[in-house]
């Protein structure tokens, strides 16, 4: 009996599907391509939370493809002309970076000197990361909408209803920040920085202008300060309760972020958007604007979120949890890919330990796929992250394992452990190895000190003395003339070569390492002068 992928339980990708097709039948849209959407705030480096946004939303735009035979984008909007409220803890240059606090992203140096601008190199980033999960999009930045006049006709739906829009938003802000508080924030025709604390005197939806003051009476209050701050201090070049007039269209004005959100969403006609369960409360902000100018709001998907190994949020401005270059190191494109498919609504937590258990689940995937009755579940999440090639040799958890017992000390020693044990026929791919091995890297627990007593300081002595003086010969037999029958020694040298008290067998771990190397460590070991530990309490291979 065939089984409908489609109708498969859990089929999530099927239901948002289902939900897009009935939007657009509520709109009126039978034709041209539906877009789906995705934001990224490039103030920080992306991190698994904006991946998964967008590769999620990939899996969606592949279901209704699927299932509706329509063309569709998928554009990934950047907010570079949002103002720097913050410098990252995770990037340098902080001293640098403070002094343009309150310019737009896109006129912020890049720390790392890469790029024409912070908001750049984290496209960049951005850009790269997608490209390894092979996500198809369009990537745009809002400074380049804005100018444009992408919004423009937006602007003015939302100046005809100034007052109503603005308190509509305003009102999920704190009392405090209410009193400054506007859904347009101009560019300063002085200093060109984002000015965010503003009283607002008139708009004029026909020519598209907005008058605004700074108002003298307000404290600002700014992320990482225990104090306010006066006006003039945080403006100090601006003028302070004086009228300015300025377009708001064509990039004049930017957006206060949900209004902002709210905006992009409707200039961009878009059908669906995912967004975290942190923003929750600013998502039902964007359907009442959408409400209120009488529109039918996008279908938006909240997600759980990632969280590190101490169960918090995972931020691009803190820099916690496990970095997208580390993970994208360790990680597996189809593992990565069937993470983000599996129930998006939980939250999950994201961090080395889990490398193993999220690989190696593309193998629990393709054994369950091979059972006629039971595989369907598994056959369609494989191809909902377009798993073409069932994976072959040993699990990842299997390699890891083999590496952390043999420890060896760089790529091309894992390389030859895993082919002392793993026949011809079952070896893993390459590829795999070498996530293997960055993992074991990362994962390996730091050396223990050597203690070194007279004895052992005589076996390192005699260690040192064997491979300097036969550098070609066999390493084993040089270990076994040094040791001199003495099985005790072992431990030290476990501790000297390998940094714990234990491990495999030394002869072969020194024929694979080489003898130029290990005489190198054992010439360390003797040279470091180490805290009391425990002595040698003896032991073998």
């Amino acid at each position: 009996m065939s089984v409908r992928l489609d109708r498969v339980a859990h089929d999530w990708c099927a239901v948002e599907s289902g939900r897009i097709t009935a939007l657009l039948e509520r709109r009126g849209q039978d034709a041209g391509p539906v877009v789906f959407g995705a934001g990224f705030g490039p103030s920080g480096i992306p991190h698994i939370g904006t991946v998964s946004e967008v590769v999620r939303t990939s899996f969606v735009r592949r279901a209704f493809e699927e299932a509706t035979g329509r063309g569709t984008r998928l554009v990934v909007v950047a907010d570079d002309l949002d103002a720097l409220r913050k410098v990252p803890d995770n990037v340098p240059a902080h001293r640098a970076l403070a002094a343009h606090l309150g310019m737009p992203l896109h006129r912020v140096p890049d720390p790392w000197d890469q790029a024409p601008s912070l908001a750049e190199g984290m496209v960049d980033r951005l850009r790269r990361v997608l490209d390894l999960v092979e996500v198809d999009c369009e990537v745009v930045r809002s400074s380049d909408l804005y100018r444009a006049g992408h919004h423009d006709s937006t602007i003015r739906a939302f100046l005809a209803d100034f007052a109503g829009v603005n308190a509509l938003v305003g009102r999920s802000v704190g009392a405090l920040r209410r009193k400054s508080y506007s859904i347009l924030m101009p560019l300063s025709p002085t200093t060109g920085r984002v000015i965010e604390h503003t009283r607002v005197l008139a708009v004029d939806p026909g020519r598209g202008t907005l008058t605004y003051e700074i108002p003298k009476d307000v404290i600002i209050q700014r992320p990482g300060l225990d104090y306010g701050l006066e006006p003039h201090e945080y403006y100090a070049d601006e003028p302070i309760g004086e009228p300015v007039t300025v377009s708001a269209l064509g990039g004049g004005c930017k957006f206060q972020w949900k209004a902002d959100w709210a905006l992009r969403l409707l200039s961009g006609d878009v059908a669906y958007e995912m967004h975290g369960q942190d923003l929750a409360d600013s998502a039902r902000v964007v359907r009442q604007v959408f409400a209120r100018l009488r529109r039918e709001p996008p279908v938006l998907f909240e997600y759980g979120l990632f969280v590190d190994e101490r169960g918090r949020k995972i931020s691009k401005s803190v820099g916690n949890g496990f970095a997208l270059d580390d993970a994208l190191d360790c990680l597996t494109r189809d593992g990565l890919r069937l993470l983000l498919y599996g129930r998006p609504r939980r939250p999950r937590r994201f961090d080395l330990a889990s490398v193993p258990r999220i690989n190696d689940a593309v193998h629990h995937e393709t054994r369950a796929a091979r059972e006629p009755r039971r595989g369907a579940g598994a056959r369609l999440r494989l191809r909902r992250i377009g798993a073409t090639t069932p994976p072959r040799g040993p699990r990842f958890g299997s390699v890891v394992r083999l590496l952390a017992a043999c420890a060896p000390l760089d790529h091309a020693g894992a390389v030859a452990f895993v082919e002392r044990v793993f026949p011809p026929d079952r070896r893993p791919d390459p590829e795999l190895v070498a996530r293997a091995w960055r993992f074991h890297e990362r994962a390996r627990p730091a050396p223990e000190p050597v203690d070194l007593d007279a004895a052992a300081t005589t076996v390192l002595r005699r260690l040192a003395y064997a491979l300097a003086s036969a550098p070609h010969a066999d390493p084993g037999v040089l270990l076994h003339k040094a040791l001199e029958g003495d099985p005790g020694a072992y431990r030290v040298l476990y501790l000297a070569l390998l940094g714990r008290p234990r491990g495999p067998r030394l002869a072969t771990w020194l024929r694979i390492t080489g003898s130029r190397r290990s005489l190198a460590l054992v010439r360390d070991a003797l040279s470091r002068t180490a805290p009391p530990s425990v002595r040698s309490e003896g032991g073998s291979s």
